[in-house]
């Protein structure tokens, strides 16, 4: 190939807009590859100061086919911007005519960068003519940062694309619009590819309108587990404002509902939701796993003065709602409570014997330790902790008796190691919560049943490949399962 004299191409190029031969110039700016960076800086300072019908094209040619020659001249883009600003017409012209292909896609960029309004009709018949996917990106794009309300309905069509460079523009574009129409399109879409329905889900988080909180608090009620669950975490990531939809849903006859919305209450932690949920509370809901919600939700509540709604929750005849109020009070323990529960386990209260080993299921040990002084109380504890405990609850109550100074009880339980015994239905439960573990050991103990517990799912499969249980409980909503 032979070397290219730099005057020649200098002179052409100089000609070649003299003349306006753009075809010809667009030649001599595809060979500033083959000359030295001063060449490359005259012809181009020649090309900035043609008349912008010209330059313009010429400009958005070098950004799209030469990035080196951009990134050491990054005033090239600055350029084509000013001039685009100053004669916006002659981007709309070039937009509406045929002109080659990589410069089109810079200019149709650019007119979203720069929030061109007039330029959203043309976009809006891109999306209509066009088949090349990534010209139609660029175009689903730019309307997006202009904010088209117009465009909604046009660049909801590529929301069931085929492409997901497609779909994506488009679900990025919708939440820049970020009006009813776009968000409704948005909602419409849920259901699909899970990774998709995170993409969208986080935009419709992100548009922080009231609208758009209620459409995620409606998501609590999809069929999808995955879409249940993200929501839920969306819900708990906006905070405050979230609160009064939550409480809202107490009232619902849906159970689901209602008890998705107290995870989300716990997890927010807001003191306002306290009164809505003891009220929920005092009216005595017959769905045990509303009541078992309830009482999980306040007791990650600062309760304070409040407190005492929990010790009521000792007296429910559910097994797992009982060790929930008791879980609660360990987190909210004082001298009112204390002195609460141990009216409740007088001799003479037919709940007493149920509420000791609630709370000794339930492991708590703040509760233990202040109650073990009191004779109701250690009687019956410490028969049921020697006869009736598993084995992995004897031997925690047994290093808390020891840590504590109180050797003689802590002898008084001491046993051999837990040998699993063979014959026994071999269990393995799955969750997250260690209460619903705790509440999972209690009752698969009562049953007779030989149980593992797993907090960690992957844990939980590498166990099963060793040893194959004969029963695997878990929680639906348990990531990698």
């Amino acid at each position: 190939m032979s070397k290219i004299n730099e005057q020649h191409l200098l002179d052409e190029i100089r000609y070649d807009i003299e003349h306006k031969d753009i075809i010809k110039a667009r030649l001599v700016l595809a060979e500033l590859d083959s000359v030295g960076l001063e060449t490359q800086k005259k012809a181009l300072f020649e090309v900035s100061r043609a008349e912008d019908k010209f330059s313009i094209p010429l400009l958005a040619g070098v950004i799209g086919n030469n990035m080196a020659i951009v990134e050491t001249f990054p005033q090239i883009k600055q350029t084509m911007v000013s001039k685009i600003l100053d004669n916006p017409d002659v981007l709309l012209d070039l937009l509406s005519g045929s002109m080659e292909a990589t410069s089109r896609m810079v200019l149709i960029e650019t007119a979203g960068e720069i929030q061109l309004n007039s330029a959203a009709a043309l976009l809006m018949d891109i999306l209509k003519e066009e088949s090349n996917p990534t010209v139609l990106s660029a175009a689903v794009t730019s309307l997006g940062m202009i904010g088209e309300p117009m465009a909604v309905e046009t660049i909801s069509e590529l929301l069931y694309s085929n492409s997901r460079k497609l779909v994506t523009c488009a679900v990025k574009a919708l939440g820049q619009i970020g009006n009813s129409a776009a968000l409704d399109k948005l909602y419409d879409r849920l259901g699909g590819e899970t990774d998709l329905d995170m993409l969208i889900l986080d935009t419709i988080a992100d548009l922080q309108i009231n609208e758009a909180y209620e459409r995620l608090n409606n998501i609590l009620s999809s069929e999808f587990v995955h879409l249940r669950t993200a929501a839920k975490k969306k819900l708990v990531e906006i905070g405050s404002m979230s609160v009064r939809y939550m409480v809202k849903n107490l009232e619902q006859k849906d159970k689901d509902i209602v008890i998705h919305s107290l995870n989300v209450l716990g997890d927010l932690g807001d003191s306002s939701a306290i009164p809505p949920i003891r009220k929920l509370i005092f009216n005595r809901p017959d769905d045990p796993n509303v009541r078992f919600a309830a009482y999980e939700a306040l007791g990650r509540l600062p309760l304070d003065k409040n407190a005492f709604t929990l010790a009521s929750g000792l007296e429910d005849p559910v097994d797992n709602v009982r060790s929930a109020a008791a879980r609660a009070i360990e987190q909210n323990y004082n001298i009112v409570l204390s002195g609460g529960i141990k009216n409740m386990i007088t001799p003479g209260n037919v709940h007493a014997l149920n509420i000791i080993a609630t709370i000794i299921n339930a492991q708590c040990e703040n509760i233990f330790l202040d109650l073990i002084g009191d004779d109701a109380f250690k009687s019956f504890a410490m028969q049921y902790l020697v006869k009736k405990a598993h084995a992995d609850v004897k031997a925690g109550y047994y290093r808390l008796l020891k840590d504590s100074g109180l050797d003689e009880l802590a002898e008084t339980i001491a046993s051999e190691k837990d040998k699993r015994v063979r014959g026994k239905l071999k269990v393995f439960a799955v969750d997250d919560s260690r209460m619903i573990l705790n509440i999972y050991r209690s009752v698969l103990h009562n049953l007779g049943c030989d149980s593992l517990l797993f907090e960690f799912p992957a844990r939980a499969i590498e166990s099963v490949k060793k040893e194959k249980p004969d029963i695997i409980l878990t929680d639906l909503n348990m990531p990698d399962i």
